[in-house]
């Protein structure tokens, strides 16, 4: 009875450890009021475009640079730079990358200026901010 306990007691510890450093948790506040609305922007993983604005996800566990300006349909490319797996997550859950693969690449087109924070869930502090203007 005990080691059915200690059994049970080690996966769920598993699986809640597992899914909290591969989940997609709610990010830093964005701001321009998005939440809840019409999705800002179209979201896709990248297929040869060219990219407007490049922002690195590295080894060092940063998004480089952390702060990003970009204009109103241009598009915004993420790069894993690094050997781990990285993911971009914004609060409007229509623009939230599950994860990309180092080497991977993932784009964003925004239609709505605003203000809008991300975070890769994966690596806790890992946070930078996007502003598209009009």
């Amino acid at each position: 009875m005990i080691r059915l306990r200690l059994l049970v007691l080690g996966a769920g510890a598993t699986l809640a450890l597992g899914l909290a450093a591969c989940g997609n948790g709610a990010p830093a506040s964005s701001g321009s009021g998005t939440g809840g609305g019409p999705c800002p922007g179209t979201a896709s993983a990248s297929g040869g475009g060219t990219a407007d604005v490049t922002v690195e996800a590295t080894d060092a566990l940063k998004f480089a640079p952390d702060t990003t300006t970009a204009k109103v349909g241009q598009t915004i490319e993420w790069k894993n730079t690094g050997s781990v797996l990285h993911n971009v997550t914004f609060q409007q859950s229509c623009l939230t990358d599950g994860a990309f693969q180092p080497g991977g690449t993932w784009s964003i087109k925004f239609a709505t200026a605003g203000t809008y924070n991300y975070q890769c869930t994966i690596h806790p502090g890992m946070t930078a901010k996007l502003t598209v203007t009009s």
